[in-house]
């Protein structure tokens, strides 16, 4: 009998941000598991993540099943059937946002990072980019399951961090090296795993591992492990106890061998929150005191000078994202109709073009 899943999921704003821009979606008949960090400001954060977990989605669920398919991004040579599909649909979803981003000024420079989870048979296929993570709690030991493409991960593969002592004194943690939507292709990183009943995987944004370490991370599943749902209001509650400095959505998986709880589980996990549209004549705004600004900026990948991070000032109150039915969600302009055939594909441009911060609005602010 083939394995089932079971799911929950939850995002939160955090307590010094103003705004959520975190999404996630899940397509349980395909398979399908879907989370993204947007940065680029709150407004183009927002619709980032947005458009890519939904483009990924509509990629997997409708146009890779239309007669005539076919998978036109390139992917590493010996690729399963599965791998070669999350690829494609990360790619194509790279590519919706970028297109967006060009169309309209106020999303200028806007991205996503985005962790997805696509079952296989009795695998699980893995992709990602930048520092969202999936991790694997499996005999009572957590594993994490990707690596980030971030500065920091970068300069420890290099040989440049070695140290506990030097990786901890890092400054620049927020710096990421890779991110979708800022150029019109990106490479994600595809694997895939085995998966056994009792399998848990943890699917989070750095809103979660920047306020809690691998050992706290893997000791709730163990104190939750029971209840998929206690485990996520954990999350969320401990990492806003921590600061709550950034938005924080976590989605768990768990492997089981029957379908009786998966189908349980699709009726109680909540949506992906709500996005703001504009209308014509709005003009998204940065607002903030210096000292509430924080960046974190993609950079080429091997930088020749490192940026100043500034953190951001304590205070505020934590705000729970609203989470009503996905058919309820406001439309938001996208390419969803145009076919993937009839948009050319452009021109290679520069990283240092597409560079982005990512803001923190003063939570003061009236």
């Amino acid at each position: 009998m083939p394995l089932e899943i079971e799911y929950y999921a939850l995002t939160d704003t955090g307590i010094r941000r103003r705004h959520n821009e975190d999404a996630y979606d899940i397509a349980p008949d395909s398979g399908l598991y879907v989370v993204a960090d947007g940065m680029g400001g709150h407004a183009s954060g927002q619709v980032a993540s947005r458009l890519a977990v939904s483009h990924i989605k509509r990629y997997v669920v409708d146009l890779s099943r239309r007669p005539g398919h076919e998978f036109t991004f390139p992917v590493r040579p010996g690729s399963t059937n599965e791998e070669r599909l999350l690829s494609n649909a990360i790619q194509w979803a790279n590519e919706r946002v970028f297109i967006e981003s060009m169309k309209d000024r106020r999303y200028d420079g806007m991205g996503t990072t985005v962790v997805a989870v696509l079952r296989a048979g009795n695998r699980l296929v893995l992709g990602h980019v930048g520092d969202s993570r999936v991790y694997r709690f499996r005999e009572n030991e957590l594993e994490q399951l990707t690596q980030d493409d971030s500065l920091l991960n970068h300069y420890i593969q290099m040989g440049r961090l070695q140290t506990r002592e030097e990786i901890d004194a890092f400054q620049e943690k927020n710096i990421i090296v890779k991110a979708l939507g800022l150029k019109d292709y990106v490479e994600p990183s595809i694997s895939s795993t085995g998966q056994r009943t009792g399998d848990i995987y943890l699917l989070c944004t750095d809103g979660l591992t920047d306020q809690l370490d691998d050992t706290a991370i893997a000791q709730i599943l163990r104190d939750h492990e029971d209840s998929l749902q206690d485990a996520c209001d954990t999350y969320i509650r401990l990492a806003n106890e921590a600061g709550g400095k950034d938005n924080c959505s976590v989605m768990l998986l768990r492997v089981t061998g029957t379908s009786d709880s998966s189908r349980r589980m699709r009726d109680t996990a909540p949506n992906i929150p709500v996005v703001v549209t504009f209308e014509d004549d709005d003009e998204p705004t940065e607002s903030g005191s210096d000292e509430s600004v924080e960046m974190r900026r993609e950079v080429p990948y091997d930088p020749s000078e490192l940026p100043t991070i500034r953190r951001p000032s304590t205070g505020g109150v934590s705000t729970r994202a609203v989470t009503p039915s996905i058919d309820t969600l406001p439309e938001i302009p996208s390419l969803a109709g145009i076919e993937q055939s009839s948009v050319p594909r452009l021109g290679e441009l520069d990283d240092s073009e597409y560079r982005f911060e990512d803001r923190i609005d003063d939570p003061n602010e009236t």
